[in-house]
């Protein structure tokens, strides 16, 4: 019992931690320079974060890609000067 009321109450409570560590830029006037500085930081951060996803996603897609036969199918359409050519082979 003890362990889930301390489960239920850590989940309440981490995404409060989260959001006070991004908008730690408030406390600056917006026009300042150390405003700006901050939220470069969290740009830069969240744009690395995006990245490594996507890049992660793109390598699985090609390797999915080449387990196919899709990519030798291709090869040889490409490869053929007309239709007829490409039924033959």
């Amino acid at each position: 019992m003890k362990k889930i009321i301390l489960f239920i109450v850590t989940l309440f409570f981490i995404p409060y931690t989260t959001i006070a560590s991004e908008n730690d830029c408030n406390k600056y006037d917006k026009l300042s320079k150390e405003y700006a500085k901050c939220t470069s930081k969290i740009i830069k951060k969240k744009s690395l974060e995006i990245k490594d996803k996507t890049s992660t996603k793109f390598e699985k897609g090609k390797k999915k890609f080449k387990k196919l036969e899709l990519k030798k199918k291709l090869l040889k359409f490409k490869n053929s000067k007309s239709q007829k050519e490409f039924l033959e082979n």
